[in-house]
């Protein structure tokens, strides 16, 4: 029996390692709590995994117009026991089930095991409230048993018992197949963006922003002279390629390290905005609610070390 069990561990491993290969860094290998060396190296893939997504999604590695093709809104429609009514139509795709298989299953099934009981704890709230409305984080489950996290927001449909879950998600495209259709409906401007040297100048912006977070960014036409390019092609180049402004950008990190200090430092909220670049504590707080879902005074809470 344990040999079978290793056996799928090994091949969720592989599985993963393809969809790596393919510039899906999407999924994640659910743990099992073994003391093992098939333990240690489902971790160390998913850290892998996660390190990859986070530092190397850019035109150089992965063409993010090829290697995903929309980041989708999935949704389920189920009933007030979590019975799957309905689903929109990439759900199967990205889950590996066909229609039939999902339609009529718990919702529970296609859960990873520590969601499950997440999952109990809100359905016993929706229950009792018909304006329920919440954000919690999920790991779906594939046919391929990989896992796939996601911040998912769990609401009651009005005048229903029918309860909605939504989170995004990417559908992965065959870069091969599909790298001569997308080249045929670029426009003319995104043609000159894909030179390799704006490309590669594009990049070094953003590791220079990320390099220099503890410093004021210098603006859009400081940076141009500093890359060597024009304002106009860094500021088109880097929102096609990352799909957000510099600024954009530059706020989302400044937001995501001022998460990490809540989390992990007893440093005072008021503080850390400041550190963040904000003149007050209301327009860091009213930022990082509609970044997180949630306000800073909520993460303080959830600290261990607060």
């Amino acid at each position: 029996m344990q040999q079978e069990i290793d056996q799928q561990r090994l091949h969720n491993i592989f599985q993963m390692l393809l969809e790596m290969a393919e510039g899906n860094f999407a999924y994640r290998i659910p743990r099992t709590g073994n003391d093992d060396e098939l333990e240690a190296l489902t971790v160390l893939v998913n850290w892998m995994a996660e390190e990859m997504k986070e530092s190397i999604f850019h035109a150089g590695f992965i063409n993010p117009h090829f290697s995903h093709q929309y980041v989708v809104q999935s949704t389920f429609i189920v009933d007030n026991k979590f019975v799957i009514k309905d689903f929109s139509r990439n759900v199967p795709d990205l889950l590996g089930f066909n229609s039939n298989e999902l339609l009529g299953q718990n919702f529970v099934e296609i859960l990873a095991k520590k969601s499950v009981s997440l999952l109990e704890t809100v359905m016993a709230e929706i229950l009792q409230n018909e304006s329920y409305h919440t954000i919690v984080s999920l790991e779906f489950v594939t046919c391929e048993k990989l896992v796939i996290p996601a911040s998912s927001t769990i609401s009651k449909i009005y005048q229903s018992t029918d309860v909605v879950i939504c989170f995004f998600s990417a559908i992965v495209d065959n870069t091969m197949e599909k790298s001569t259709t997308i080249n045929k409906i670029f426009t003319a401007e995104e043609q000159k963006i894909h030179n390799y040297l704006d490309v590669k100048s594009t990049q070094a912006v953003y590791d220079y922003i990320l390099a220099n977070m503890d410093s004021t960014m210098p603006t859009l036409k400081e940076l141009s002279h500093l890359f060597g390019t024009n304002e106009y092609k860094l500021k088109n180049s880097f929102r096609h390629l990352f799909k957000m402004t510099i600024h954009q950008f530059y706020n989302s990190e400044r937001l995501n390290r001022s998460q990490l200090l809540i989390k992990h430092t007893k440093i005072p909220l008021k503080t850390i905005a400041i550190m963040a670049g904000f003149t007050n504590y209301p327009n860091f707080s009213r930022a990082f609610k509609i970044k997180f879902g949630c306000s800073p005074t909520d993460i303080e809470k959830q600290s261990p070390i607060k």
